[in-house]
């Protein structure tokens, strides 16, 4: 069953942070690149991260998908992401995913409704 809040409305278990890229990414990001995967490699430690990257080809923009965070938490790891506060990403959200399928290695992320 899906868990759900005081209002009724059901507590998603994943959020996507959404980041928009600025033009020609692929070389503007490189001074940036290794410690934007170091910052978000210790949300990945931490259990964090499901998945991420960039979407597009050439990218036009990137993808994370986050569990056990807030969106006050999400956002506080946007605002430290070195792409973020070097102005590779021009524009971040952050939105309720609510998953009910997936891989067995995703189950207790999915919401069962």
């Amino acid at each position: 069953m899906a868990s759900t809040s005081s209002t009724g409305t059901i507590k998603p278990k994943l959020y996507l942070l959404q980041y928009d890229y600025v033009a020609n990414v692929i070389e503007k990001r490189k001074p940036y690149r290794e410690a934007h995967l170091a910052h978000m490699g210790k949300q990945v430690e931490k259990g964090n991260v499901v998945l991420g990257g960039a979407f597009d080809n050439p990218p036009a923009g990137g993808l994370i998908i986050l569990r056990n965070l807030s969106i006050d938490d999400i956002e506080q790891i946007a605002q430290q992401d070195p792409y973020v506060t070097n102005g590779i990403v021009t524009k971040y959200t952050i939105k309720p995913y609510m998953a009910v399928v997936g891989d067995t290695l995703l189950s207790n992320d999915l919401i069962k409704i």
